[in-house]
């Protein structure tokens, strides 16, 4: 008798598979009426997408897909405000670095209260140091927009570790 495997939340792939479906359902109630913030669910996702996963075959990867690869791919971008003159941002791993602090250590500003993707701009900082009270690195998204990157990094989870 072989034994099953079962995927379990504590696995990134699986933790992003899962995250993608309540994505879809949080969308789904909202077309239907109901009272829910896909902007907050969006930055809740972030916890599965950026904060959670620890793979290295993931981050190896993420090292090897420059920016201009992603927007050529379709992948909504980041406007990058203030980078790190030391350590440029190039990569999708450098994105995901800065957004893991920035949603570590709560350092997202959202630009309205809109429960609506179109009407909500967010801004991720990344500090070096608590004390420190300017950000090294800034960057932000549009709601309609960090969808878009939610959806194609769930895509690149699942092609690189599924």
């Amino acid at each position: 008798m072989h034994k099953q495997t079962v995927s379990t939340r504590n696995e990134a792939l699986e933790f992003a598979r899962r995250t993608r479906r309540n994505l879809e359902f949080i969308e789904n109630a909202k077309e239907k009426g109901a009272d829910v913030h896909a902007v907050t669910h969006l930055t809740v996702s972030l916890l599965g997408l950026v904060v959670f996963p620890k793979e290295k075959l993931l981050l190896d990867q993420a090292e090897q897909k420059n920016l201009a690869d992603m927007q050529a791919e379709g992948w909504s971008g980041w406007t990058i405000t203030l980078d790190d003159p030391a350590k440029p941002t190039k990569t999708l791993a450098d994105i995901l670095r800065h957004l893991r602090n920035a949603v570590a250590h709560g350092q997202l500003t959202f630009s309205s209260d809109s429960p609506l993707l179109e009407e909500v701009t967010i801004i991720v900082e990344d500090k070096k140091r608590r004390e420190h009270a300017q950000p090294y690195w800034c960057a932000r998204i549009d709601g309609v927009a960090l969808r878009s990157f939610c959806l194609h990094f769930l895509d690149f989870i699942d092609n690189t570790v599924g």
